[in-house]
C-alpha cells in the first residue's frame, strides 16, 4: 500500500516538474514582444539609407524619381553595437545565425533594466530592399527572436522612404 501511494507521488511530481516550462512560456514571449518592440522602435528612429539625406529636395533623395536607387548595405563594422547604427541597413549586421546577437547583450545596448533576464534569447535582424512595386520601394526589416528551447516569434516592419 505504501509502495503505490510513493509511486503515486512520484508519478505527480514528475508530471508537475516536467510541466513548469511550458507554464512558463507565456512569460518568454512576453519577454520577447517586449525586446522586439524597444528593437522596432529604433529600426524606426534612424533615416531609411545612408545615402539618404532627409534634408534634400524630394527629387534628390535615395530612389525617389531620378535619384539613384538606394545600396541597401551596412555601413556599421563588425563588432559595431546598436549605438553605432545610423541607417536601417545597419541591422543587416545580425542577420543569421552566426550572426545573431544574444538578447541580454542587446537588452544592455538598449539600456533595458535587469538585462540578464533576455540571457536566453538571440535576435536576428534581416533587412532587404523590396522592389516589387517601383512606385513605393520599402525596406522589410524582419526581427526573429528564438529562445534556448528552440521557439521562435518574428515580426516583420515596412520601412518607407519618407517623402
Amino acid at each position: 500500500m505504501g509502495l503505490a501511494v510513493l509511486a503515486i507521488i512520484l508519478v505527480g511530481t514528475g508530471l508537475f516538474i516536467s510541466s513548469q516550462p511550458r507554464q512558463l512560456d507565456p512569460v518568454f514571449q512576453f519577454r520577447a514582444v517586449a525586446l522586439a518592440e524597444v528593437l522596432s522602435e529604433q529600426v524606426l528612429a534612424v533615416k531609411y539609407d545612408g545615402q539618404n539625406d532627409p534634408y534634400a529636395d524630394e527629387h534628390k533623395r535615395c530612389g525617389i524619381g531620378s535619384a539613384p536607387a538606394c545600396r541597401n548595405a551596412s555601413t556599421a563594422g563588425a563588432g559595431a553595437g546598436i549605438e553605432d547604427f545610423s541607417h536601417v541597413d545597419d541591422f543587416r549586421l545580425w542577420c543569421g545565425d552566426d550572426n545573431a546577437i544574444t538578447g541580454n547583450v542587446l537588452a544592455d545596448q538598449l539600456k533595458l533594466t535587469r538585462a540578464p533576464l533576455y540571457a536566453r534569447y538571440t535576435v536576428q535582424t534581416c533587412v532587404t530592399l523590396n522592389t516589387d512595386d517601383p512606385s513605393a520601394t520599402f525596406k522589410e526589416v524582419i526581427i526573429s527572436i528564438a529562445d534556448q528551447n528552440g521557439s521562435d516569434l518574428s515580426f516583420t516592419l515596412h520601412r518607407y522612404n519618407i517623402r
